[in-house]
């Protein structure tokens, strides 16, 4: 319990008193000092971070402002370094590498030996993840080969007229119909938008304790966002996991004190951008919501971090339409952790506390907004809906 906020994954497994109340221990003896002369290797403590969603929730609401998902990435490097690394965890960490290599030419096959049933569930046996699961699918054409090939810039109407968009590994490799979408919403807006296709924002390697690689390969993605950031170009991400380690995560790792900060300062969630133009009177072009009623689902680190007020306001200033926020806590899917065989049916669980629930309630006309791509992911398995990035519910009106 962290400043009146239970952990989504400690609540779900309310029933299950003793093992809750001893992986609460174990995780208090953790702070205290007092675990066995094993420390930070002591099983207890890693049955206790196990279950740590690292939804950052707790940074938020501690009045100390912890942030366990960062002591438990600590954890883990340590785990790894005396234990050595699972064949699971590597997989997760080299999992934007993979998504390059098999995202174009390859994807139907990928993708189809990923969906075949007697494969599944080899997958599942050889990985631990969870025969009820799908690996997400691979795009045909990449992001960025799309943005080279089709984007026209707009001429500015005035100065600060321009924008950069990160190309993150889910935007640019599994969903690049979100990337299409966020650039015409830009342009639509009045800004010419530049492309940073300048590799992972480490997420995957940094909530799986992988510190030493993502500081590495990190630092690489910084420096060349940092070509944009020093010339005043505002930096947009379409991805809340994405941006909370490009702006929460990534600049704790780097030792150049003045580059964490230009991150911190210079990178922004994409809704949180275009609220802020709107209140300036910056938009151009006449914008419309396609849906009558509009629900939303916060991704964790967004309603951690950024809040999701800025979304709201952007897509009611557009319409009357009903724009409602269901009052969910984590969707239970938490990156890998839902995929995870051991972790599936809590993942579930906790899904089925609000969100679920809440989902099979709405109108068929109505439209679900989840920012998150591990939210869409969860929500789509356990009950059919498929949800959409809030840039996909705004278009340019005739």
């Amino acid at each position: 319990m962290l400043g009146g906020t239970m952990c989504p994954s400690f609540k779900a497994t309310r029933d299950e008193e003793h093992s809750t109340r001893g992986r609460a221990n174990a995780l208090r003896l953790a702070m205290s000092g007092q675990l066995s002369k094993n420390g930070l290797l002591d099983e207890r403590l890693h049955e206790a971070l196990d279950l740590c969603l690292s939804c950052k929730a707790c940074k938020s609401e501690c009045p100390s402002n912890v942030d366990m998902a960062k002591l438990k990435g600590e954890v883990l490097q340590l785990r790894y370094d005396k234990l050595g690394v699972p064949r699971r965890d590597r997989l997760v960490r080299d999992s934007s590498k993979m998504a390059a290599r098999f995202s174009g030419w390859a994807a139907p096959m990928v993708n189809a030996v990923q969906n075949a049933t007697l494969l599944k569930g080899l997958i599942a046996k050889t990985t631990g993840f969870a025969k009820e699961r799908t690996l997400p699918a691979y795009a045909k054409q990449p992001f960025y080969q799309w943005f080279k090939k089709n984007y026209e810039p707009i001429k500015p109407t005035g100065q600060n007229r321009q924008v950069v968009l990160f190309a993150d590994t889910y935007l640019n490799f599994h969903e690049p119909n979100i990337g299409i979408t966020a650039t015409e919403l830009l342009n639509a807006c009045g800004y010419e938008v530049f492309l940073a296709n300048v590799g992972c924002c480490q997420r995957p390697r940094i909530s799986h304790g992988f510190l030493r690689e993502a500081k590495k390969d990190g630092e690489e993605t910084a420096r060349k966002l940092d070509v944009f950031l020093q010339q005043g170009l505002p930096v947009v991400v379409c991805e809340p996991s994405c941006a909370s380690a490009l702006t929460d995560d990534l600049p704790d790792l780097l030792e150049d004190t003045a580059l964490a900060q230009r991150l911190k300062n210079g990178i922004q969630m994409i809704d949180v951008f275009l609220a802020q133009e709107m209140d300036a009177g910056k938009i151009e072009g006449a914008l419309e919501v396609t849906a009558p009623e509009i629900q939303i689902h916060g991704h964790c680190h967004q309603k951690a971090l950024y809040g999701t007020k800025s979304m709201r306001a952007f897509l009611e200033q557009l319409t009357d339409a009903k724009v409602e926020e269901i009052p969910s806590g984590c969707c239970g899917m938490a990156g890998s952790f839902g995929y995870e065989k051991e972790h599936y049916e809590l993942s579930e669980k906790i899904g089925e506390q609000v969100l679920f629930p809440a989902v099979r309630k709405m109108k068929d006309d109505s439209a679900l907004v989840a920012c998150g791509v591990s939210c869409r992911q969860q929500i789509e398995h356990f009950t059919e809906k498929k949800a959409m990035h809030w840039v996909e519910v705004v278009k340019v009106k005739h």
